[in-house]
């Protein structure tokens, strides 16, 4: 069995790296990923509580190009990251665990395409959420940028949280050195962290316009 590394110093964890002073940064930040304790942090509007261990430590973020309500990241490096969509359901339609992951995943597959995104098979969770079933999908992948290529593990919730709308939850952990460390994390957040989610409103949640 591989020895534990060294743990960076507790002074030197900070925001940008959460990895601080460690031999290797993203090892050590994926490790704490797994071993740190649950906590939740807000959007700006304090409409939504998200899960993410190690909470202090992630920035809230915009990713641009993706239509998104929520974004944060762990680390200036991206180690991980989590982002959560709100999206408007039509009038008459049953807002279900099964018709949000769908609806979702017909509007997911084609933004992916600009970075020729190609996923492995898919696992399908099944958990319950206040009281209703809860669909988890978790896949391993990769995609192209820059001139190079870098895959990942991921996975996704779908909530039938509001009235009129649907919530999504998901996470993507690049795998860089770390492939094992990464499908460890993605799956902490399966098992453990997609179910802590807390949303504050029952009517769908809004991103408001900065004034």
């Amino acid at each position: 069995m591989k020895p534990r590394p060294q743990p960076p110093s507790p002074e030197s964890v900070t925001v940008k790296e959460p990895g601080g002073d460690a031999a290797d940064r993203g090892e050590a930040a994926l490790i704490r990923q797994l071993e740190e304790t649950w906590g939740k942090r807000s959007d700006k509007d304090d409409q939504l509580l998200l899960p993410m261990p190690d909470s202090p430590h992630w920035k809230r973020v915009r990713y641009w190009g993706l239509e998104h309500f929520v974004g944060f990241r762990y680390g200036s490096d991206h180690h991980v990251l989590a982002i959560g969509f709100v999206q408007e359901v039509p009038a008459g339609t049953p807002v279900t665990t099964d018709t949000c992951m769908r609806r979702f995943e017909q509007w997911g597959r084609p933004q992916t395409k600009p970075f020729n995104v190609k996923f492995g098979p898919f696992a399908v969770h099944h958990q319950r959420w206040r009281n209703q079933r809860l669909e988890v999908h978790a896949v391993d992948g990769e995609f192209s940028a820059a001139f190079s290529t870098t895959s990942f593990s991921a996975a996704w919730a779908a909530y039938p949280a509001y009235t009129d709308g649907c919530l999504i939850y998901a996470v993507a952990v690049p795998w860089r050195d770390h492939p094992d460390l990464a499908k460890q994390v993605r799956d902490r957040w399966v098992t453990e962290g997609f179910v802590r989610i807390e949303p504050k409103t029952s009517e769908r949640a809004v991103r408001q316009e900065p004034k």
